[in-house]
């Protein structure tokens, strides 16, 4: 018989934003494939902790107030890191280069503390630069390695949660059966951060829904409250080609709707996390963010970034302003819209590669 695995309390600790949480899914799966007896429970704030929904290799998600957590308001947080340290974890693995996340870490107390940087606050120190240097998920498998658990799968868990689908859409479903595409337009924004240069624009989105319009594919607009304007505009524009959803629906329930789509077609934020997650075809349209740090080498996902010298310029937490986005205005609805006929035609048998568009530039 074999020897029965002891078992260990350890805690993970990203706190922002969904699609970061999201990408530490695949550590998650290795610790307990490692082993199965160890306890794993996880900290994140409570905007993001729907990417942890139904997570089978979890104890428990402890959620922190998003306002406590970005205002440094320590009183706040102080109750919740008292509850953590009853829990007398062995290994706290930090899916950040923050020194104040560390900080956290070592008053919720364990003898092994690993993360990115060379904070004092951390046992185990993993060089940042890898963060910089290959796609987030492979990235924050480094953080196993002082642990000896081996990590080398990127595979996203993300958990969809049913919900009915009301007549008004199963009507508009089936008038164009397998004909729908998903549009995420909004995006840039949460609890900490507000990067809106982060979209493509509405003028861009109807541009492109009039060309797949003209093919016959309808639309089911997703988003947030925050994005009804802009899913507005677009409604405005293709009226009964488009379904909007915004503000209606949970992530978890969001990725449930977007299975219905055959091509999802989205601005760098949480939905193209989910989307590429649930193995939808998707095109991704990126700006200030570096999209081979963030994109996942799978065929069936196509990645748009324009070639000019000051992008990205967004990672890391870090964003110095821009007042002339020509990284987004320089990708036209064409060249978005090839990309989605080549992906519409279902030949999946290529590498998967970055689209540049145009000659670099400079930033007037």
């Amino acid at each position: 018989m074999a020897a029965k695995q002891m078992s260990s309390n350890i805690l993970l600790i990203k706190t922002h934003a969904f699609g970061d949480v999201l990408l530490t899914t695949p550590a998650i799966h290795a610790i307990y494939k490692n082993n199965p007896a160890n306890k794993i429970y996880y900290l994140t704030g409570r905007w993001s902790s729907e990417a942890l929904y139904n997570n089978p290799y979890l104890t428990k998600t402890f959620r922190l107030d998003d306002d406590a957590l970005f205002g440094k308001k320590l009183y706040k947080i102080i109750p919740l890191i008292l509850e953590l340290r009853k829990y007398k974890f062995e290994a706290i693995i930090i899916f950040s280069a923050s020194k104040y996340i560390h900080f956290l870490s070592w008053l919720i107390g364990a003898t092994t503390r690993v993360g990115f940087g060379n904070s004092s606050f951390i046992t185990h120190k993993i060089c940042p630069s890898v963060l910089q240097n290959d796609y987030a998920a492979r990235a924050y498998n480094t953080l196993l390695e002082p642990l000896c658990i081996p990590c080398n799968g990127t595979k996203l868990d993300f958990q969809i949660k049913e919900v009915c689908i009301p007549e008004n859409l199963s009507t508009f479903l089936e008038k164009y059966k397998s004909n729908v595409i998903g549009l995420f337009c909004g995006g840039g924004k949460n609890p900490r951060d507000t990067v809106l240069i982060k979209q493509w624009g509405a003028k861009k989105f109807i541009e492109l829904a009039k060309l797949l319009s003209a093919d016959g594919y309808g639309f089911l607009l997703f988003g947030s409250m925050d994005d009804r304007k802009i899913n507005t505009t677009l409604k405005d524009e293709l009226n009964d080609a488009i379904f909007d959803l915004s503000g209606q629906y949970s992530f978890n329930e969001t990725g449930y709707l977007m299975k219905l789509c055959r091509l999802f077609v989205t601005n760098d934020s949480a939905p193209f996390h989910i989307s590429y997650a649930l193995t939808i075809p998707t095109v991704c349209i990126f700006g200030p963010s570096n999209s081979k740090l963030l994109s996942p080498q799978l065929p069936f996902c196509r990645y748009i970034q324009s070639r000019v010298e000051c992008s990205p310029c967004y990672g890391n937490d870090i964003f110095i302003g821009c007042a002339n986005p020509i990284c987004m205005e320089n990708i036209s609805a064409n060249d978005v819209y090839k990309e989605c006929k080549s992906l519409l035609s279902k030949n999946f048998n290529y590498e998967n590669v970055i689209r540049f568009v145009g000659t670099q530039q400079q930033r007037i």
